[in-house]
Formats: C-alpha cells, structure tokens, sequence
C-alpha cells in the first residue's frame, strides 16, 4: 500500500471499507450514453459516498481502498480529503486502474451503470492490504458487499471483518447487493447472508429483501434480518421514509418532506451517512446497538431520510448532501 497520509493512532468514529470510484454523469437526464457529448467527474463508490456523508456532518471517518497508480487515484484521494476523509487506509495498486463508472440517468431520476473495472484497483485490495491496527482505530466499520463477489477482495473484507468483531467493533452494512458483479447468484446470496448474520446495523433497500431473504415487505424483510442476525435492520423506503426493527421497537419513519428527484444515486449511501452521524455520540461513549433507546434509533432514521432526500436532488451521488457545518446531527 501507498505510505498512510496521516498518523495510524488518530481515532476515527467510522472506517467504511470498499470501493472508490470516478463516476461520469451526463450534463442532462433523459438522453441514452450514447447520445451524451458532455460528462461531469464525480467521486463514487457506496463506501466512498458514506465516507463523504459522514465528513460533511462532522463524523470522525476515514476510508481503506485501493486506487489505481494514475491521475483518477489521485482525484479520488484527494476529493476525499477536501472533505474531511482520513485517507490513510487508501493505498495504491501498482499496475490496476482506478474504477471508472458512466451513469445514465432516465427522466424521473432511475440511474443505470456502464462499469469500466477490468478489474480495477479496489478490487485487487488483498488481505496483506488491510493493517488490523488501522482497522481498530475506529468505533465503527462500515462495509458493503462488493468487495466479498471475489479474490482477493473477499480474503481482504474477511480479515477487516475478523480485525474489527475481535475488537468488540460495532460492524454496519448497506449490502449494496450488485448482481453484475457476481459469477453465481446462489454464491451472491449466501455470502451477502453471512454478512447480514455478522453485523450489528443492516440497513438495506426495499427492493433488495427479495434477493436477500426472499419477502420482499418491509416488516417481514426487517424480522427476517433479524431473524439471520442483525441487531437492527432498517429498510430504506424511498418516499415513504424509513422503517427499523431493533431491541428498542419496531416502526416507520416517514420521509421530512417530498422532493423532485433529479438523481437517486447515493441515496441509500447518504442514509446510512445519517444514521452513523446520528449514533455517533452514543457509540463515542461505548454504548451498542442493544443500549439503544426508541428515540435514538427515530433520530437516527429521520436524520438518514434528510439525508437521503438531499442526495437526490443533484446529478450525482453526493453533490447534494449539505455542505459541512450546515447541519446538526442534533436537528433530526
């Protein structure tokens, strides 16, 4: 890996782990790639994006990838930064490239993806990659499923997932279930089960339970989360809020206010950058998702539709989350 760029011992509340791309959108929705002249550069990457949330509402965060020996890892690295990232964890393969994703966008805000990773860098992350002192800095590892499709990325997530359960870490996933990704969809299942099963805050959108744990309404989806593992699940609703299944209770959190959509990329990331934000405090102080009370767990929600209802107003995943310093964790 690349020499860190700051000090290993300075703590962080959040390490997310994964992918760190360039995303290309088109200078308008509604037109085929084909058909598109013009590309605006954006960060991406769902652990990337949760990196960026939590920097712009304050979270101590930091994010461990890999990025290709070229200008794109250099962009990556240093948007990361500018927003307060740790970017120590983020080390550069020698010969792979940095990912590179086209982004169409339809009328209403449905994204599609055109991937350039052949494999790209942060998929070549290894377990030799991952320092478990880096890992063990932080309260909280944040983590998708991507990066377990295949070798060596999976020996890599497994060894931070193994570092972080054996430091009492809290473990957060957004599945983030991309199928493309995958040789074998049974595989896919199974592995993102396991995780499911390991981790202590699952949040995951309404149209990945089916996939997941084959309902596909909310309330069953949550009980069948829980029922794998997860000590709180919370399903993403799109409009229609937010709904949490925990030891605290059980409930909906309607979305603030409606929103025109422009682009719903990094919705689901910007979620779970409020979420974390929100718990952030409590998790500083040692507490777990079990100490939890009913209120903390709505805040948190309601904190995570804000955000997620920002993303989307914008072409790209992160281009409308609220600038840093404009918003309390505390306003939700």
């Amino acid at each position: 890996m690349a020499e860190p760029t700051s000090g290993v011992d300075a703590p962080l509340d959040v390490l997310s782990f994964g992918e760190a791309l360039v995303d290309f959108f088109p200078d308008r929705k509604g037109v085929p790639l084909s058909e598109v002249d013009t590309f605006h550069r954006h960060l991406g990457g769902a652990p990337a994006n949760v990196a960026v949330g939590l920097g712009r509402l304050g979270v101590r965060v930091g994010l461990m990838t890999l990025v290709g020996p070229d200008e794109f890892g250099r962009f990556v690295r240093d948007r990361l930064a500018s927003e307060g990232v740790d970017t120590s964890g983020i080390g550069t393969h020698p010969r792979a490239k940095t990912g590179v994703t086209f982004v169409s966008v339809a009328a209403h805000g449905e994204r599609s993806f055109l991937f350039f990773r052949h494999p790209s860098a942060d998929q070549q992350i290894t377990a030799d990659d991952v320092d478990p002192a880096r890992v063990v800095r932080a309260r909280v590892l944040h983590l998708g499923s991507s990066t377990l499709s295949r070798e060596p990325a999976r020996g890599a997530t497994r060894k931070a997932l193994a570092a972080a359960r054996a430091a009492g870490m809290l473990v957060s996933t957004d599945p983030n279930l991309r199928m493309h990704l995958w040789d074998d969809p049974e595989e896919a299942r199974a592995m993102t089960r396991e995780l499911v099963a390991g981790s202590d805050l699952v949040k995951v959108s309404e149209d990945e339970l089916g996939p997941i744990v084959g309902v596909e309404e909310a309330v069953a989806g949550a009980r069948a989360l829980r029922a794998l593992g997860a000590k709180l699940a919370i399903v993403t609703l799109g409009p229609r809020g937010s709904y949490y299944d925990g030891p605290a209770g059980a409930g909906t959190v309607p979305a603030a206010a409606e929103v025109d959509v422009v682009d719903s990329t990094g919705a689901g990331d910007a979620f779970v950058a409020g979420v974390l934000a929100r718990l952030a405090p409590a998790l500083r102080a040692g507490r777990g998702v079990a100490d939890l009370d009913e209120a903390e767990v709505r805040a948190a929600c309601a904190l995570g539709n804000r955000m997620g209802a920002c993303a989307v107003t914008r072409m790209g995943a992160t281009a409308g989350l609220p600038p840093r310093g404009t918003v309390s964790v505390d306003d939700a």
